[in-house]
């Protein structure tokens, strides 16, 4: 192989990634590509029809801006110009001769030419055609060249092994079909050798995954594979011949079917054509299914037909809906997530601001649910939530929506509602929660506590009435009422939960708050190599204090950036001891982070104040946080992505981030949550969502990292399904500061007894 220039630095962080993960063109793509070549060898009139699709089809594989093939004529002693992608024709070269530019090497070498910048290459091109870079291989028939392919980007840039390998492969399979085109074409060569290259097209297509069907112009079916034998269960013997709309098309559409085909006959317009499209078939049992059509005409010596791919694409509908559903709503319960609530709510204040009344929010949670889940295990708290949702929906109206926001957090959202009313469907909601609930024979009694914020009244936006109604929340618990309508000028905590934000503060000045670790295995080395930062917080008097309960203290009273700063610097000191065993930290943001501008500076001063590499510092947000503030928050990564540090996206699945959105944010890797883990040994369901979030993933370029995972059953599931890394209960559990080196010493993650 000849690489005749470098360029540096040309390839993106992610573009080095990928490499490094090993991503490349799946065989499904390449296949789909190999496959159209396929279909138009067997109907094209000239050879140059076959290239020309071979040279769009790698075009797009590879995701460059042209390509060209050549092929060898013996007689002139020339490489002739079969096809060329390129539209500006002035510039190219005609025939060329062997060894003449990178496409003649290729052919006389045998082997691969890769120009990553044509500007300093030192070779005569053989095109004017301005072309900042490519690669050109020989197209072979049993180890001799017979031509040559080639790939251009006009820009300069370098190509992936994998994008070498992938071109030389495609060329391995197009020779024989371009060969076997021009030998039916032109008919110079013995028979036999031609009949070997259509059956090697025909093998190809029925060994596709897709069912293929040809239709002639008269609506009959006259090609009919494998495929498409398993997909419709119509034997070959029994559909060829058959008219395709009578057979395979639902009843209420075959009119339609009908007119588009005459219309296409006596006009040449076809608006499905070379596109692809989604549309209900019918099986031979008379069950309808939606399929994946693409359909192109081709030309026989019949006449004008019509070639046709379809995919069963049931199994994809299914897990479509699915994702669509856990994007507007919550897993555990059903309930409508905060993003759902969030639209529902933005309706109501519309309709309510032409109706000139009021809408109430109302914000409850579970009293002492936590020490639930600490005696009884999350399981029982997930039932009881569960039971919870069930009873919150009794006694609502259709208008009216209850949305889990997380944890033991529900809001309920009632459109044209008052003060009054408002107040009236607090005390029932808390009533119908009353009755203990019954889980594995424990009687289990629900007490809750209701804040009411009122559009427009204390607030014109969802997220200013759901703060209003946390506040109000806080001052029914503290007044014992369970139930509170905000005032105007309310304290935000109340005098106790202030002096609490007192000792936090007094505790990030003094030296009090302390961090665990919990590993992060890569499930392929089975070696630990991230450990997750967790702040503790020991308060003199309280004893231990729930991370989430000051955590989010931190966000009400302003202490958010000291505590991030100080974990961030607390996180990196210790990943120093780390950084040469290949060890990396992980450290979560808040919202509250990503909305500072000053965030990413602070972020840079602590890497060079640890002196550490960047990459060794993993950031990560939950998805609901990322969705708060999209672009503003979107602008904040970027600039972290720029600085070097590594990002993820945690708790991935229980959000609302779309998948348009997601492609865009600079991440590195997205955490699946807990709640999808946890049952994925129990529950199809799980196992559908934790697959596609997978692939979805991996087809981003994104690490995929599972949390929650308790047993040994689970991991290797995660494992079967391509799962990159890993952490929970049964790898470890958070790990005090002080246990780490003792754990990594002693555990078999960690390379003890290696």
């Amino acid at each position: 192989m000849e690489i005749v220039s470098q360029t540096a630095d040309r390839s993106s962080q992610r573009e080095d990634e990928a490499a490094r993960n090993g991503a490349a063109v799946s065989p499904r793509r390449l296949l789909g590509a190999l496959r159209e070549v396929a279909l138009v060898a067997t109907r094209a009139h000239t050879p140059s029809e076959v290239a020309l699709v071979a040279a769009t089809q790698v075009a797009r594989l590879l995701e460059c801006d042209d390509a060209v093939v050549r092929w060898w004529n013996a007689k002139r002693d020339r490489l002739e110009l079969l096809a060329d992608t390129r539209p500006d024709r002035s510039g190219r070269a005609g025939d060329i001769a062997s060894g003449e530019g990178a496409v003649g090497i290729a052919f006389a070498s045998a082997s691969p030419v890769i120009v990553e910048d044509y500007a300093r290459w030192a070779h005569q091109v053989s095109s004017s055609i301005a072309v900042g870079s490519g690669v050109a291989v020989p197209l072979l028939l049993q180890d001799s060249a017979v031509g040559a392919l080639a790939i251009y980007s006009r820009q300069s840039r370098r190509y992936k092994e994998t994008e070498v390998q992938l071109l030389l492969l495609f060329a391995a399979q197009v020779a024989p079909v371009i060969e076997a085109a021009l030998l039916r074409i032109t008919s110079q060569r013995e028979t036999s050798r031609v009949e070997a290259s259509d059956r090697q097209l025909r093998d190809m297509l029925d060994a596709a995954l897709d069912a293929h069907i040809v239709m002639d112009r008269h609506g009959r079916i006259t090609e009919w594979n494998a495929q498409a034998e398993a997909m419709f269960g119509w034997r070959r013997d029994e559909v060829v011949g058959k008219e395709l709309a009578d057979t395979l098309i639902p009843p209420a559409l075959r009119d339609a079917h009908r007119t588009a085909l005459g219309h296409y006959l006596t006009t040449g317009d076809g608006p499905i054509l070379n596109r692809r499209v989604e549309l209900e078939a019918l099986r031979k049992n008379g069950i309808t299914f939606p399929v994946e059509l693409t359909v192109a005409p081709i030309g026989t010596a019949e006449g004008p037909a019509f070639s046709a791919f379809l995919r069963d694409i049931s199994e994809r509908r299914q897990v479509d809906e699915q994702l669509r559903r856990l994007a507007l709503h919550d897993a555990l319960t059903g309930l409508p997530n905060r993003i759902l609530l969030y639209d529902r709510a933005e309706q109501a204040f519309e309709v309510a601001k032409r109706s000139k009344s009021s809408v109430a929010l109302l914000l409850m949670d579970l009293d002492g649910f936590k020490d639930i889940n600490d005696a009884y295990g999350h399981h029982v708290g997930d039932v009881l939530l569960q039971e919870v949702a069930i009873r919150l929906r009794t006694g609502l109206r259709a208008s009216d929506t209850v949305a889990r926001l997380g944890g033991d957090e529900f809001a309920i959202l009632l459109p044209d509602s008052d003060e009054t009313r408002a107040l009236a469907m607090a005390k029932m909601l808390r009533v119908a929660l009353d009755t203990p609930i019954t889980i594995e024979g424990v009687r289990m009694p629900i007490a809750s506590s209701v804040g009411i914020s009122l559009f427009p009244a204390h607030g014109e936006d969802p997220l200013t009435l759901l703060r209003r109604a946390d506040i109000a929340m806080y001052a029914a618990k503290r007044r014992g009422a369970g139930v509170a309508l905000y005032e105007e000028g309310s304290d935000l905590e109340g005098a106790a939960r202030l002096g609490l934000a007192s000792d936090l503060r007094d505790a990030l000045k003094e030296g009090q708050l302390r961090l665990s670790f919990q590993p992060v295995i890569d499930l392929r080395a089975d070696r630990v190599c991230i450990m997750e930062a967790l702040a503790r917080w020991e308060h003199p008097r309280l004893g231990q204090v729930a991370p989430t309960e000051f955590i989010a203290l931190a966000e009400r009273t302003g202490l958010m950036s000291q505590l991030s700063s100080w974990a961030l610097k607390a996180a990196l000191n210790k990943s120093r001891e780390w950084a040469q065993r290949g060890i990396a930290v992980a450290v979560n943001m808040a919202v509250s982070d990503l909305s500072d501008s000053a965030f990413p500076d602070r972020v840079r001063a602590a890497v060079e104040e640890a002196g550490v590499a960047p990459a060794v510092l993993h950031l990560e947000v939950t998805e609901s946080g990322v969705m708060s503030e999209p672009e503003r928050i979107l602008t904040c990564l970027e600039r972290l992505r720029d600085i070097g540090v590594r990002l993820a996206i945690d708790d991935f699945g229980t959000g609302s981030s779309s998948l348009a959105y997601l492609h865009r944010l600079p991440i590195h890797a997205c955490k699946i949550d807990r709640s999808f883990v946890r049952r994925l040994t129990t529950e199809a369901s799980s196992v559908a969502i934790v697959r596609a979030t997978i692939e979805l993933a991996h087809a981003l370029e994104l690490r995929v990292i599972a949390e929650g995972v308790e047993d040994a059953e689970t991991l290797e599931v995660l494992r079967g399904m391509g799962c990159d890394l890993a952490q929970g209960y049964f790898i470890s559990e958070p790990l005090a500061d002080s246990a780490t080196e003792a754990w990594l010493a002693a555990s078999s993650w960690a390379g003890a007894g290696t």
